[in-house]
């Protein structure tokens, strides 16, 4: 009897270290995989949402590879002059989706600030679609707009039109494995940010390090992340808009 509780009551921690290391590898191998460039999120959508059980709808596709197909930027060379390197097809395209839902959320202004937040957290996805390795699963920040699970919570509770996720584990694989579902979340959040603090550089410096402790930076205009979000917006983001809109304008015509 006694080695019978004894082994009832090591099952459970010994079920959740099991639990806690499947997620860990999980999100190691998809962090892997979706850091590699040009990747096509849809073609293992059905292995991710397996592993990780999810079964809810996600608002948007899955992946922005389709998109790529019969583009007009698709192939068009954009220089980025902080990176000195070309935007290749698949940061082009999540430029100008991120800058289609700002503008659809919050108009062009708001649409511009998450391209240029979009190039800040991880280069328009060419850093991966995970961040701070070393905190662990959960705590860390997911996909191209580097979105806490904390943060995705927050904005789900306010727009219960993104679905619903009984677990962590399935908002984590959502976050990595659907860059729209991310970018709209992200643009969702910035939105309640800026409307809370009723500063945008604030809103951004919320966005960088939580809402709590932006409130002890003095000067949000002064701080790295905003000074580095706002290089981007006015070297890369509008130059970039000017350029996209003239092609999609000339594909128009031709139309």
């Amino acid at each position: 009897m006694a080695d019978k509780q004894r082994t009832e009551s090591t099952s459970i921690p010994q079920l959740k270290m099991l639990l806690l290391g499947g997620v860990a590898v999980v999100s190691t191998v998809i962090s892997v995989v979706l850091s590699q460039p040009h990747f096509a999120v849809a073609s293992i959508d059905s292995e991710l949402r397996l592993v990780a059980g999810a079964d809810t709808a996600l608002s948007g596709p899955r992946a922005l590879v389709s998109r790529q197909q019969d583009n007009p930027i698709a192939g068009r060379l954009f220089w980025n002059p902080l990176t000195k390197s070309w935007l290749t097809d698949e940061q082009a395209v999540l430029m100008q989706t991120a800058y289609e839902i700002g503008l659809a959320d919050g108009g062009a202004a708001h649409g511009e600030l998450l391209q240029a937040v979009l190039l800040q957290e991880t280069i328009a996805g060419q850093l991966g679609r995970i961040g701070h390795m070393t905190a662990p699963v959960g705590k860390r920040s997911y996909g191209v707009m580097q979105v806490k699970v904390s943060a995705a919570r927050d904005v789900l509770r306010r727009h219960e039109a993104f679905g619903r996720f009984r677990s962590d584990e399935e908002l984590i694989v959502a976050l990595m494995s659907d860059d729209v579902f991310n970018m709209r979340i992200a643009s969702k959040f910035l939105l309640h940010l800026k409307n809370h603090t009723h500063s945008e550089d604030a809103a951004l410096v919320a966005y960088n390090i939580g809402l709590r402790a932006s409130r002890k930076i003095a000067k949000p205009t002064k701080f790295k992340y905003v000074v580095r979000t706002r290089r981007n917006l006015t070297e890369v983001v509008q130059h970039f808009n000017q350029t996209v809109g003239q092609d999609l304008q000339l594909a128009a015509n031709a139309g």
